[in-house]
């Protein structure tokens, strides 16, 4: 009789906690935490579901994460996508306000010349690879900062912290990079043939991230003009 009690006052602690944390982990998952970590005790039931509760979640987590890469990445060039960028931009208030930090950021424009008269003239196969190419030299140029392909033939670079500190040394090494490679270059498509404009954060007179965009935008377009004109 005595260990049958001990026994039974034992079970209450040995199957309520694990199914407690059972409980939370799965409240954890549903509020979108995925990297809830749970340890199986024993290989009783309890311990069994435990066990095939995290190999699920995991694999949920590695299916969510797969969406998110196909969502907002863009499948040619690897970087992200217009809707990446997009809330990307819409996140940077709050992220400077809960690190402290001043908010302090510039857009830069990219354009890619001639990819129609590429695409026609060699095929989208060779157009592919200018696109390519320049995504390249972009994301070189800008290695700390992240790059979006946000139309068929334009990217987008987000510049902070210290690339914002030398965001125009940095502009006139990527233009350095592109008459380097229009030099060397043997095909159209292995040009960096490219109209870019930048515009930095104005708090005094940007209502919000769109105010820059159309900014960098604008510039982009006028260095496009520029170019036709025999400009640099």
């Amino acid at each position: 009789l005595v260990p049958f009690v001990l026994l039974r006052g034992k079970l209450p602690g040995r199957i309520v906690k694990p199914l407690t944390d059972l409980t939370k982990a799965a409240e954890e998952v549903e509020a979108g935490n995925y990297d809830v970590e749970l340890v199986p005790h024993g290989d009783d039931e309890v311990g069994i579901l435990t066990g095939a509760f995290s190999h699920l979640v995991a694999h949920l987590k590695s299916y969510v994460r797969d969406l998110k890469d196909k969502a907002y990445g863009d499948a040619l060039t690897a970087v992200r996508n217009k809707s990446a960028f997009d809330l990307y931009l819409q996140r940077l208030p709050e992220q400077a306000e809960s690190r402290g930090e001043k908010l302090e950021y510039a857009v830069c424009f990219f354009d890619c010349n001639d990819l129609k008269v590429i695409n026609d003239q060699y095929g989208h196969e060779k157009g592919d690879l200018y696109l390519k190419s320049t995504c390249t030299t972009i994301c070189q140029v800008f290695a700390h900062s992240p790059v979006f392909r946000i139309g068929g033939d334009e990217f987008a670079a987000v510049l902070q912290h210290g690339d914002y500190e030398k965001r125009h040394e940095l502009l006139e090494l990527f233009d350095e990079r592109c008459k380097d490679l229009h030099a060397i270059a043997e095909n159209p498509w292995e040009k960096a043939n490219v109209a870019r404009g930048m515009a930095e954060y104005d708090p005094e007179k940007d209502e919000s991230a769109a105010d820059v965009v159309r900014r960098a935008d604008q510039l982009m377009y006028a260095h496009k003009r520029s170019q036709k004109n025999g400009g640099k």
